[in-house]
């Protein structure tokens, strides 16, 4: 999703920080912070970086974010990845707010270099962490904290997209002739993925139902080195949930990680014996369609009425993405005769 708005230090005593003074909160102890730095700064949401104030003067991250979502990142930090074979950050506490319906959730800083989808070893080594994720099986009680990510999610997406490029094209005058064709090619798109749902319902049955990431993309993933060799560490849970992660799996779509797939599927493997690399191919052929519906969707979130100034930038993400749509659409329907 977007990227953070600024990288600025906070002035003024960093001990008088609201995100300082939560943190303070929930220790005994605590050591006295260096400096506060803005990563994130948004109406309902903001991400901190404490500096100092963690174990032996560590760098904290502190995300003040609904509460909703802040109990989702924490069921997956602490019950899910705590307890599989992968490298994963440390959640360090959360702390509700009084009369809000936010919260902080302070975590381990992620540190380490940038991913490049373009170097074969990190999408192997992306390919290893997912896969043995998604062989850990969840308990009912887990499944139960965590929101739905599987086939109707993304269904209620798309039909919600198209609903608001539908009520554009009916009423919204400022919109040029080219924008309005666009608009009309991006909706008959999905009335063609909509046709052909069943299929993707199909494919998720096959695939394990695990914890799904939902923005796998390569800003929310570092890499760091370690005794063992180098190590994936994965932050951003806050589009978490359960399902089939077709999703996680999209290849080359945008900034996605997309990890390598026959490595995948050798680690599933395991596990699923069932499942085969086509399979997962097949997979990652729709997790690059649902990942452009989460583009398209978070697009037409921005779409108002007006000035055309008001539906521009969504317009030219949608302009963007529309040639992925057709060739995702392509690749799912020439899928059939292979």
């Amino acid at each position: 999703m977007g990227k953070p708005l600024t990288n600025e230090t906070v002035t003024g005593s960093p001990a008088e920080h609201p995100a300082v003074k939560a943190w303070c909160q929930l220790q005994h102890t605590w050591n006295e912070p260096q400096r506060v730095e803005i990563l994130r700064l948004k109406r309902k949401s903001a991400v901190f970086r404490l500096e100092g104030v963690g174990p032996g003067g560590t760098v904290i991250i502190a995300k003040r974010c609904p509460a909703t979502t802040a109990r989702v990142e924490r069921v997956i930090y602490d019950e899910i990845l705590a307890r599989v074979p992968v490298p994963s950050l440390h959640c360090h506490g959360f702390l509700e707010e009084p009369d809000s319906e936010l919260c902080w959730l302070f975590l381990e800083e992620a540190r380490g270099v940038m991913y490049s989808p373009q170097r074969g070893d990190h999408r192997a080594l992306a390919a290893r962490w997912l896969g043995t994720v998604h062989c850990a099986s969840l308990s009912a009680e887990l499944k139960a904290l965590l929101p739905d990510r599987g086939p109707a999610h993304h269904l209620g997406l798309l039909r919600s997209s198209r609903t608001t490029l539908r009520e554009h094209l009916a009423d919204n005058s400022s919109l040029p002739g080219e924008d309005d064709a666009l608009l009309r090619r991006i909706v008959e798109c999905c009335d063609v993925m909509e046709s052909r749902w069943a299929e993707l319902q199909t494919i998720c049955e096959v695939l394990p139902h695990t914890v799904v990431h939902g923005d796998f993309v390569i800003k929310n993933v570092r890499i760091k080195d370690a005794p063992a060799g180098p190590a994936l560490l994965v932050f951003d849970w806050e589009l978490g949930g359960r399902g089939a992660p077709a999703v996680d799996l999209a290849q080359f779509v945008g900034l996605t990680v997309s990890p390598d797939l026959a490595v995948h599927g050798s680690v599933l493997k395991r596990v699923y014996p069932h499942l085969d690399v086509p399979d997962i191919q097949r997979a990652a052929e729709w997790g690059n369609l649902l990942r452009l519906v989460d583009e398209m969707y978070w697009a037409t979130l921005l779409m108002q009425f007006g000035r055309y100034e008001l539906v521009l930038k969504p317009i030219l993400t949608l302009r963007l993405y529309e040639p992925g749509l057709v060739a995702g659409l392509q690749a799912i329907a020439g899928s059939e005769h292979d």
